[in-house]
Formats: structure tokens, sequence, C-alpha cells
């Protein structure tokens, strides 16, 4: 088992540094592994009606042609996210025989499967025709298996994994309660990301306290109607940065205090992951993947959509010493689970068992 094809409809360029990075990564750790790996996928975040049809239509002609070049020497196809992706490698088996696994990651299956009952059924089917269907969290696995009849034991519950190598602890500088306590949030600047209620709780913090403290937002701001709420909570002690390439990242997650993700839905939370190989200890929403994650000693969990209670946790991290707030035991096991090179042997398992199985059916 040693070439496979990947099809994905977010790919990031040097333009768009976050737009799927997570699948670029487990690319490069497939390749790494010895795996020949070709690629089809959509680099474009462009929205709108108009720039959706061309970028797939350009997408689609792409993964046929991957799949006809390849069709006598490509064993597996597999798809990231269930729609459209998934689509694509149906279509793929279909004309070229060619077996698909494919990997949920949350938004496929609870929220884009549910916006009309055709694309409920064209998931239903897509999942049904796979080979496998790997899941990025428990809960996506449960909801897969309960509300599209797959069968538990063709679904695998396997995270995107961490480059432990790459996402690793600095030494942390001695500071005194006259700098500056830094909180940190990674991801798109979106009402489901929590980043309204983050901002609201910092403001919080930040009147409570004697020791001053930032806030940290890096992500992309395309929802410029959803920036613009923002704005009445915003001071000089809340800064935004673009999406920066990912050495940079594993920078700013090794000088943070604490890392905040208190998204509203989260089929894992890749970037939670990474903020604890880097030794940051996380806040997140008790959500999807976050719970199993984070829910045995690896983090701190609180209700979404409540900033209140995101204030109290945020402020207890504040006051507590990071030896006392992150428990290196916990984070060491989920490390471990996840560690990306782990997560390489069990696709290829998963790839061998598909290509055996779906060869030409």
């Amino acid at each position: 088992m040693k070439k496979i094809l990947v099809i994905s409809n977010m790919y990031p360029t040097d333009n768009h540094l976050s737009f799927g990075i997570f699948v670029k990564n487990q690319v490069e750790a497939l390749r790494e592994a010895g795996f020949e790996v070709v690629t089809a996928v959509n680099d474009n975040p462009a929205t709108g009606k108009k720039n959706v049809l061309m970028k797939y239509t350009k997408w689609g002609l792409t993964a046929l042609k991957q799949g006809f070049k390849h069709r006598k020497t490509v064993q597996v196809t597999h798809a990231h996210y269930a729609f459209p992706s998934g689509m694509l490698a149906l279509i793929i088996k279909r004309l070229f025989g060619i077996p698909y696994v494919v990997t949920a990651h949350g938004g496929d299956i609870e929220r884009m499967a549910r916006k009309s009952s055709r694309l409920f059924s064209w998931t239903e089917t897509i999942l049904a025709n796979s080979e496998h269907v790997i899941a990025v969290g428990p809960v996506l696995a449960e909801q897969i298996e309960q509300d599209f009849s797959v069968p538990k034991e063709k679904i695998s519950v396997i995270s995107m994994g961490v480059n432990c190598e790459v996402f690793k602890p600095a030494p942390k500088a001695i500071v005194t309660n006259d700098e500056p306590f830094h909180y940190l949030f990674i991801g798109n600047v979106i009402e489901q990301k929590g980043v309204e209620e983050l901002i609201q709780a910092f403001q919080m913090v930040k009147t409570k306290g004697d020791r001053p403290v930032k806030l940290t937002i890096i992500g992309a701001r395309r929802d410029q109607e959803f920036y613009k709420r923002l704005k009445p909570f915003i001071d000089e002690d809340v800064t935004f940065i673009d999406p920066l390439p990912q050495p940079e990242l594993v920078q700013w997650l090794q000088r943070s205090d604490v890392f905040v993700l208190p998204s509203h839905l989260e089929g894992f939370g890749l970037v939670a992951l990474e903020a604890l190989a880097t030794g940051t200890p996380v806040i997140a929403s008790e959500v999807g993947g976050l719970v199993s994650l984070l829910g045995y000693g690896a983090g701190h969990l609180v209700p979404p959509r409540n900033a209140t209670a995101l204030a109290q946790e945020m402020k207890r991290a504040l006051n507590v010493p990071l030896a006392d707030y992150y428990n290196e035991r916990a984070v060491q096991d989920v490390l471990t689970l996840h560690d990306e090179k782990n997560i390489v042997m069990r696709l290829q398992q998963i790839y061998e068992a598909a290509a055996k199985g779906g060869r030409n059916q």
C-alpha cells in the first residue's frame, strides 16, 4: 500500500495559510512515511455563488483527471469531508473502481448534511458506499453511526494528529505580576468559534484583576459583519493578527500563558491539541471532540456560549501556578494517542483493508 489519492475541498497556499492546513500536514506525514500521495484539492477559499461554482467545477475536473490518470496504480482514495469531497471519491469509485475512505471533520456532518434533505441523502450515500469512515472525534462517530446508519465496525475514531517534533515546548520565561498575562486564540474569526464570548470574557477578567492581561486572536476575518459586532468589546489589549505560517504559530503558542478555544461546536479541536504539545494550558468549550480530548485532566472545559463561565476559568488560570494548571501526565497520554506517527500507522491499516475489500467491486 504505497499510492493513494487524497481529495479535499480545503488545502492551504502561501496566500491562504490556514485553509485546511491539517490536511496538508497529514499528506506530508504520509509522504514522510513512504507513501506516494496524489492530490486533488481545492485551495481557493473564495465565497459567493459564482466563485463557488467556478472553483468547484475546476476542482471536480482535476479530481476526475487524477482518478483517470492514476486509475491503475492508486489503491485507495482518501476524501476529507463527507461532502463535497466524498462525492468526488464516490464518482471516481463508480467510474474507475477505486475504493475510498472518508474522514468526517464535523462541519460536514453537523452542518452541511443538515442544510437540506438532498444533502443529507447524498451524505448518507457517500458514507454507505465508502470502505471505511474515519471520525475525528468520538461524539462525531456516534452521530455518524446513529444518524446515517453506518455500522459501528465500519467507523474508526482517528484525529488528524499532531507533529510533536514541530509543536513542542520552549523554555518558559520567568515572569512577574507586572508583566502581562497572555491569552491566545487561533482560528477563523466567526460566531461558531465563540470569539464574541471570548472577548466579552476577557473584558470581565481585565476589570477584576490587578495583573495586566492581553488577548491575541490569530485568524482570518472573512465575516466582516460579525467582526463589526465585536468592535464595541475591542480595546488596546485585544490584538487581531491575520493567519500566520505554522512555525510562527508554534512560537505564539509557546509564548502564550493560556490558549482558549470557546467553540460552539468542534469535531475534534486540533489546535487545542497543538497548544498542549507546546506546553501551553488549554481552556475550551465542553463540546464535540474537545470533551474526549481535554475531559480527563489534559485541559479545562467550560459550558459553551457562556462568557461568564469562561471568564471565571480564565481568571482561575491567571491565579493558579502553571505546574498546577497544566497536568503534564494527562497531556502526555493525549499526545501519545494523537501523535502523527501513530496516526499514520493506523491509516495504513485502514488503507490496506479498504484496498483488499473494495477494489473493482
